[in-house]
């Protein structure tokens, strides 16, 4: 997983990606999902616990670490400290933790600064192996897409009754959310997608999920909602 990060061209990772793919599990439908998996959370932990201040600084920077997982790494590393201070005085020293991991090269980070950036890169890429798992677990069923105008379209047929499948441009604003550390080439332009799935030809029921990072993500995550519904495991 790592070393499939490392290869991804800079910038194709974006602030909200990383969470996305979560929300991508199930495609949304309250379908059953596995639980954590322990054995990866440890390995990743392992494997973070081996980099130094420069390897960890490529790494969050490469998965487009924000300041809101940079406040949770503090305050996850002085939690775990049982530092004997009042809780305002917890979040005031989180933030200049993360005040200072924003201003300062990796070669001048102390150990609260490192221990930090490992507890948010942990959480990161523990969501990112259950998506992984997942995914290994059950294949989405792959659909037939066709582009038009504004997004794709597929169809499905479950139980007798077809299914329109949608990916469109979603209305919503992605999210403002911004990378600690940028790439040296400008970020590409930023497109939100949604999905929607409608039941038989007059549509009467559907579901759809919204805004989603990217058009690729999006198609998965209506390919898992398909997926589910074929199995029985929810419904629209």
């Amino acid at each position: 997983m790592l070393h499939a990060t490392a290869l991804l061209p800079p910038d194709v990772l974006q602030p909200g990606d990383m969470s996305a793919a979560t929300e991508v599990r199930a495609g949304l439908l309250n379908a059953d999902v596995p639980p954590a998996a322990d054995g990866a959370a440890r390995c990743i932990q392992h494997t973070v616990d081996d980099l130094g201040p420069a390897d960890l600084w490529t790494l969050a920077r490469d998965t487009a670490m924000t300041l809101d997982d940079l406040a949770w790494g503090a305050g996850a590393t002085l939690a775990r400290e049982r530092l004997a201070l009042p809780d305002s005085l917890d979040e005031l020293a989180a933030q200049a933790i993360v005040d200072e991991l924003a201003e300062r090269t990796p070669c001048r980070w102390g150990r609260h600064h490192t221990d930090a950036v490992r507890a948010a890169l942990y959480r990161t890429l523990a969501d990112l192996a259950d998506v992984l798992l997942e995914v290994s677990e059950s294949t989405p069923t792959p659909l037939d897409w066709t582009a038009d105008h504004d997004g794709w379209r597929a169809s499905a047929v479950i139980g007798g009754v077809v299914h329109g499948v949608v990916v469109q441009q979603s209305e919503n604003a992605p999210s403002a959310a911004q990378p600690v550390w940028h790439h040296p080439s400008p970020p590409a332009a930023r497109t939100a997608w949604q999905w929607q799935i409608t039941n038989g030809p007059t549509g009467r029921a559907s579901h759809g999920c919204g805004p989603i990072p990217s058009a690729l993500a999006a198609r998965h995550a209506a390919e898992c909602a398909i997926t589910a519904l074929a199995a029985g495991r929810c419904s629209l």
